[in-house]
């Protein structure tokens, strides 16, 4: 900045300094007066100079004034009149500037405060809004409440319909939480909690319960503590609450056929339990474990969705044949040593996993109860279920423990239970066992003995062995039968009737049927090298169900043909009979694309089951393997007789081979003879034996079926 131009600044700055000065009232009311001050000095001298002369002086000068002094020496005083007034009037502009600056901050303060609070009332208005609260304010000296436009509009209420009582809320509330809210505003407004906040129900105006949640302050009065208004907002929390219900329900129930779940079935076991001990009740308890049998056969032949069907259908049955059981003991009038009564049977249905249900009967009157239960539930399954179509046979293995006699925990009933169902199972489809100590020594021997097996085929335990199946005319061998022995360390040889079931129930047995599946067919290549008249040999293998719907099955068998180079028509595939009555659809499915590759199919135990001629029929099957209980009961049985020569007829006309199994002494083989059966196998020829054994005893003992040579020149089996 140059000098000129600092120097104008510099002016401009003192003159709006000076311009400041001058506008305040302060120097504008000593400046006035200071004025009126000089006025009235100056007429003050007129006046004494008329009354003196009783004339005015042409001009007041300084020597009549002088004079004047002289003559009213009161002059002395009032020539300062000027200055007083001059510094009252300073003093009262001074007075005025502050007022004024008072006055104009005081307005630019109640403005900015007013526009601060409605600013406050608007954002108070859009959180109300916002938050989708209804608020209430409740005068509690005069006893009224206000709700607010949105407190009505979550109940579906309108201004004229609700006044301003209390009760107009309270009265609302469902009968069973009204008084959990009042305590809890009584609580509020005693000081006992610092605030309000409760759940509770309200009818809507549709006449439904909705659930809503409260929340307040009491404002009390100053230094006496008494609270004189309660003010808060009330949310529509239904579908929270709702959401929250569901799910508690699923953490305790099955989410696919919402029954109680093994947590809740375990908790009201407990209660129930309880109960019973306090009663002193020995045998008031039931619990029963129901399993649905062969239940992994229905999800791999028929799919998962099918399997889910099943299980919703069966607790369908399950909850009605429970309560039309229970009504029906609650009608019943027994004689007792108290007197008449009647049984409450009050019961539960859960369950537990996979499969597997159980049942808790509480406050029965005996065994007899249980078991009459149990028939009512098998009853209920023998009608078959429907699933996409399809009509499905299922049947239950049960198991059944009383209680609380003999025991100290309520969770070794359903052990027991489950025990006693295992044994079951392990008789067949369909049974039913009541628990006793000796069941729980099978138990621990059967779990141990599963054990054994997760660990037997990585240990080599299992061994396949052989045995011969020969032409009875003329004791030509014709092929070989695949067997599983289980060489256990401790326990010896097992037999295959104990632990082949419980591979299947494992799902053991699919990597041991496969390994089994590879030995028969490297060794039937094996002996079939070491000699050319042994290229027409066969060897059968057991096909278990869950074998038979594993989906990789045709690869499987394929692949093990391919890795041997057999002729495909040297592997004959063993089902039992039963197998195929329990699922004929689809296991003949599954066989029929088999026999397509080449593959032969035999029917194992035939005549244990029901099949009828024109079933038998339809079914792609090659063999029949006559079942040994009647090779061994026909000469001393003329019915099994007949039996036997039915069977050896049918394979006759259906043009299928017939073998009989279990051919022990001679006896027996002249009747098969005179029977004109064609083949057989059994110890009587030889027992099962080694692959070496094989090698070194039995080819060498025997001759090559010359039938067999002519139906591999011919073009391969049927």
């Amino acid at each position: 900045m140059t000098q000129p131009e600092a120097s104008a600044s510099d002016a401009r700055s003192r003159f709006a300094f000076l311009t400041s000065i001058a506008r305040t009232r302060k120097l504008q009311y000593g400046l006035l007066g200071f004025g009126i001050g000089l006025m009235l000095t100056w007429v003050g001298y007129l006046v004494d100079y008329h009354a003196l002369y009783h004339d005015y002086p042409s001009t007041l000068s300084l020597a009549v004034i002088r004079g004047l002094h002289e003559v009213t020496p009161v002059h002395y005083f009032t020539d300062g009149f000027a200055l007083i007034l001059a510094l009252v009037g300073a003093i009262a502009g001074a007075l005025q500037d502050r007022l004024r600056y008072h006055s104009s901050h005081l307005e630019d303060l109640v403005g900015h405060r007013t526009e601060s609070l409605r600013l406050s009332e608007e954002r108070y208005a859009l959180a109300a809004r916002g938050s989708n609260d209804g608020l209430w304010d409740w005068d509690l000296e005069h006893n009224r409440i206000h709700y607010s436009a949105r407190w009505l509009q979550t109940l579906g209420l309108s201004e004229r319909t609700v006044g301003e009582s209390p009760e107009d809320w309270l009265g609302r509330v469902h009968p069973e939480d009204r008084a959990g809210l009042e305590a809890r505003i009584a609580s509020h407004l005693a000081g006992t909690q610092g605030h309000l906040v409760a759940e509770y129900r309200m009818r809507h105006a549709d006449g439904s319960y909705r659930w809503m949640m409260a929340r307040g302050m009491a404002v009390r009065h100053p230094g006496a503590g008494r609270p004189h208004r309660l003010a808060g907002s009330q949310a529509d929390v239904d579908e929270r609450k709702r959401m929250e219900e569901q799910l508690i329900h699923l953490a305790v129930h099955d989410p696919l056929t919402s029954l109680p779940n093994r947590s809740l079935f375990l908790d009201r076991l407990t209660r129930a339990f309880q109960r019973a001990a306090k009663r002193g009740r020995r045998e008031s308890l039931a619990v029963i474990f129901l399993d649905v049998d062969q239940f992994k056969n229905i999800n791999d032949s028929l799919g998962h969705q099918t399997g889910d069907a099943v299980l919703v259908q069966v607790a369908e049955r399950f909850r009605a044949v429970l309560q039309e059981v229970s009504d029906e003991l609650r009608r019943e009038i027994h004689e007792t040593e108290e007197g008449f009564t009647r049984a409450s049977a009050e019961w539960t249905v859960s369950r537990i996993g996979g499969d597997e249900f159980t049942v808790l009967l509480d406050d029965i009157r005996s065994l007899h109860d249980a078991m009459r239960v149990v028939r009512r539930l098998e009853d209920a399954v023998r009608t078959p279920l429907a699933s996409n179509g399809r009509e499905l046979q299922v049947t239950l293995s049960t198991g059944v423990v009383l209680g609380p006699a003999g025991y100290r925990r309520p969770e070794d009933l359903l052990r027991d239970a489950d025990t006693a169902m295992y044994l079951a199972k392990s008789h067949g489809r369909g049974k039913c066992e009541i628990f006793d100590e000796k069941m729980m020594a099978t138990a621990q021997e059967q779990f141990r003995l599963e054990n054994d097996l997760q660990m037997a085929q990585a240990q080599g335990q299992f061994r396949v062995v052989f045995q011969p199946i020969v032409e009875l005319g003329t004791e030509h061998l014709r092929g070989f039968e695949a067997l599983l022995r289980w060489h256990h360390p401790e326990r010896g040889l097992i037999p295959p009737q104990r632990f082949i079931p419980l591979a299947e129930e494992t799902g053991i047995i699919l990597p041991l049927g496969a390994w089994v599946l590879k030995e028969a067919c490297r060794n039937l290549r094996a002996w079939q090298d070491s000699d050319p008249k042994w290229d027409g040999l066969f060897v059968t293998v057991n096909l278990s169900l869950r074998q038979i719907y594993h989906p990789g099955l045709e690869e499987l068998i394929s692949r093990a043909i391919q890795e041997s180079s057999l002729d495909p028509s040297l592997l004959h595939l063993e089902i039992t009979e039963n197998q195929l009555i329990e699922h004929p659809k689809e296991v003949t499915s599954i066989l029929t694309r088999l026999r397509r590759r080449g593959f032969r199919v035999a029917i194992d135990d035939f005549g244990t089951g029901y099949s009828s001629l024109s079933v038998l029929q339809s079914l792609p099957v090659d063999v029949l393997k006559m079942d040994k209980l009647f090779v061994a009961k026909m000469n001393a049985s003329e019915k099994a007789r007949k039996i036997v020569a039915s069977i050896v007829g049918l394979g006759a006309a259906l043009d299928h081979d017939v073998i009989a199994e279990g051919i022990e002494n001679e006896r027996q083989l002249r009747e098969l003879r005179t029977l004109r059966c064609p083949l057989g196998q059994g110890n009587f020829f030889s027992e099962p034996i080694s692959p070496e054994d094989v090698r070194k005893v039995i080819l060498p003992s025997f001759k090559p079926s010359i039938m067999d040579r002519r139906e591999r020149a011919s073009g391969g089996g049927r």
